[in-house]
């Protein structure tokens, strides 16, 4: 046995010795002739005094995977006896969340493994031990395994051993890791932390996402992933990148990974070295930059692309810039750009400016007061910020080691930037179609780098873009606005009075952007006493939609006015809508009210049911025949539906922004609608209540028309 183990058939300790039959176990590494072969005396010594502070244990298990031997040493490490062990699966003794079979033992075992294994006590407690295997043939053809452990609970050399490997390891003046599967960092050393800029607790459990961020990142962690599964480490792979703590902090690194495998071959992770290289690498890091400006332009105009509110679009730009490029970014426009006056063509010092967005990387109260000011204010409020809005050039400020001079500063803002260590200012120009509409500023802070003149070009062109996109926002809203105002302006400012009915209305546009659809309605006393009621829809928004919307209502007019019948009415009205050109099509509901009949005619032109309200009964829609959409079909015919009216019957037309939304159907939206019904409030009341209820999510504009029906009677 090793070093003079017991006898597993007799008990006797005696030293064996090859020539009496004893089987010799050479480990990996070991030299046939001993140590005396390689090292002298003096190895062999040291190697004695080593092995004697440590307490082997000698297992043996058979072919079957069954303990044949168990030594004394062993009963000590594991407090099971001997009669308790042998004969037993040597599976027992395993301390793993999953326990080893005995298979799985013996075919580690054939190959001679060695390595670290939890070993379970008697009394239910895990011991760490080494373990080292081998095969032992036996006279009989079969075989079995000799398993020697050392306890490390009590291996003070080993003990000693493992304190200078933690000592190589955390004083290296080289990164060194070890990630799990799932490349979460475990364990690194301060090196590492040094280069990632955060502290070593920051790190466990983090993915290297979190921690470090590059161009290359998906490819390097598709290669970190294939040591993982193969086996076949990596050395020195470049990776260009900047530390998540602080961003546009360009460095090279040079990693070496390989896979760690647990004593039964399962992969726990990778170890790696890490090491910074970015002096030696200049033009990989310039290159890198460069594509990461690329990065963050491309970002930008996608962002500005998709969305055209100014203050959305400011705030998205600031939190973009402070995590990529700088450490707090704020952009301040004239207030004329806010309240959508005319922008002047010139600043000067009555100039007001207005904060649009800001963000920093680190949020606290010195940066929420740097970020949130008072709004207005005087835009020559400093040099710096004049000499750009007067000369429209960027500039960039430099303050050697953030030691700001004390200036005369009544907003403080100054005294908060030397608090937070600022050195390094751009302001950039926000200037479109020949106009300054205000100016974008960004600051550095703390240990990151120094803006540099390529960052004040790349700030520029940030601005030049920024600039546009504020300017076509503010161009949106204006006609947006101005199709608002076209829209409320062909409306009717009040419906007719008549002892024949009373009528009441309600018009909101779209509930999100306030947009001008295409929703129309009114009203008209026709000869005989009698009424029509409109309702309609024009398919899109803006300044077409609401031009095409007065046409409708002008139209409508001129053919109600002459007497025809509803469906004669729609015939028509679609033939004209036909001239009115591409997307102009629209929805229609017409109702011409008889009040010596008591009876309605009523045609619709795809428009959403007309709902009823009889005396004393139950709101429902009234379900018709409808025709195709107004401009859709050349030769579309249109037919009327007679309804009895009793005094007292109550008419509700409406566009389908009051029923119909992204999340909520026609049908769903009309069953909500009916049950606003029924409570014989007054007319007024009931359309505030009836807009109340509309789908919050509505993107379209509502109308409501409603009527009480009384049949013919004399006028006060």
């Amino acid at each position: 046995m090793i070093g003079g183990s017991d006898d597993p058939a007799t008990g006797n300790t005696e030293a064996a010795t090859p020539d009496e039959g004893n089987v010799h176990i050479q480990f990996a590494g070991e030299h046939p002739r001993g140590l005396d072969h390689i090292a002298g005396p003096s190895a062999v010594e040291t190697a004695a005094e080593f092995t004697s502070a440590l307490r082997h244990a000698t297992v043996i298990v058979d072919s079957a995977g069954r303990v044949s031997y168990f030594d004394p040493v062993a009963e000590q490490l594991t407090g099971f006896t001997r009669a308790e062990i042998i004969g037993r699966d040597v599976h027992i003794l395993t301390g793993a969340s999953v326990p080893l079979t005995s298979s799985e033992f013996t075919r580690l075992a054939a190959k001679g493994r060695s390595g670290i294994i939890p070993i379970r006590r008697a009394d239910g407690s895990v011991r760490i031990a080494c373990i080292r295997t081998h095969p032992i043939p036996l006279p009989d053809g079969s075989g079995a395994y000799i398993l020697q452990a050392i306890d490390l609970g009590d291996a003070r050399a080993t003990v000693d051993h493992l304190g200078g490997l933690d000592a190589f390891f955390h004083q290296s003046m080289f990164g060194f890791v070890m990630l799990d599967e799932h490349l979460r960092y475990l364990m690194l050393n301060q090196a590492l932390a040094d280069l990632n800029r955060r502290p070593i607790a920051d790190h466990i459990g983090r993915h290297i996402r979190e921690v470090m961020d590059s161009a290359d990142l998906d490819e390097y962690e598709v290669l970190l992933g294939e040591v993982l599964r193969t086996g076949e480490p990596i050395v020195d792979v470049r990776i260009p990148g900047s530390p998540t703590s602080l961003p546009g902090n360009q460095q090279v690194w040079s990693a070496s990974w390989y896979r760690v495998t647990s004593w039964r071959d399962m992969p726990l992770g990778l170890c790696g070295i890490i090491i910074d290289v970015s002096e030696a690498e200049r033009p990989v890091l310039d290159a890198a930059r460069g594509r990461d400006r690329l990065l963050l332009l491309s970002r930008i105009g996608a962002q500005q692309g998709a969305n055209l509110d100014m203050h959305g679009a400011a705030q998205d730009l600031a939190t973009l810039l402070t995590a990529e490029f700088c450490d707090l970014a704020v952009m301040d426009v004239l207030e004329e750009v806010v309240n959508g006056e005319t922008v002047p063509s010139a600043i000067d010092e009555q100039s007001l400016l207005h904060r649009l967005g800001g963000a920093a990387r680190f949020v606290d109260e010195t940066t929420e007061r740097l970020i949130n000011v008072q709004n207005p204010r005087q835009a020559f409020e400093t040099h710096g910020f004049a000499t750009v809005l007067r000369d429209n050039r960027a500039q960039l400020i430099q303050i050697p080691g953030g030691r700001i001079p004390e200036v005369d500063d009544p907003s403080g803002r100054v005294g908060d930037m030397r608090e937070l260590g600022a050195h390094s200012f751009i302001v950039a120009p926000l200037r479109a179609r020949d106009v300054t509409l205000g100016a974008l500023s960004c600051m550095r802070m703390s240990d990151r780098e120094p803006f540099d003149h390529d960052d004040l070009l790349l700030a520029q062109e940030i601005a030049n873009r920024t600039a546009l996109a504020v300017d076509n926002s503010r161009l949106y809203r204006e006609e947006k606005q101005a199709a608002l105002i076209l829209q409320l302006s062909l409306l009717p400012e009040r419906l007719p009075q008549a002892p024949e009915a009373d009528l009441a209305y309600r018009y909101l546009p779209n509930s999100r952007s306030r947009q001008a659809g295409g929703d129309w309605f009114d009203a008209m006393v026709l000869p005989g006493r009698r009424l029509c009621l409109v309702v309609g829809d024009v398919i899109g928004h803006g300044i077409a939609a609401a031009a095409a919307m007065g046409r409708y209502r002008t139209a409508v007019q001129s053919l109600a006015s002459i007497g025809l019948e509803p469906a004669a009415l729609l015939t028509r009205l679609n033939d004209i809508a036909l001239t009115f050109g591409d997307n102009a099509m629209a929805t229609c509901m017409y109702v011409l009210y008889d009040p010596l009949q008591h009876r309605c005619a009523i045609a619709s032109a795809g428009h959403p049911p007309i709902i009823i309200e009889p005396p004393g009964g139950v709101a429902y829609p009234l379900e018709i025949q409808s025709g195709p959409m107004l401009g859709a079909i050349p030769g579309a015919e249109y037919r009327s539906e007679p309804l009895n009216t009793p005094p007292g019957t109550r008419l509700l037309l409406y566009s389908d922004g009051v029923v119909e939304s992204r999340s909520t159907p026609l049908d769903d939206g009309i069953k909500r609608l009916l049950q606003q019904l029924g409570s014989r409030r007054s007319l007024s009341e009931q359309c505030d209540r009836i807009m109340a209820a509309t789908p919050p999510d509505a993107r379209d504009d509502r109308t409501i028309l409603m009527a009480e029906l009384y049949g013919l009677r004399r006028a006060d």
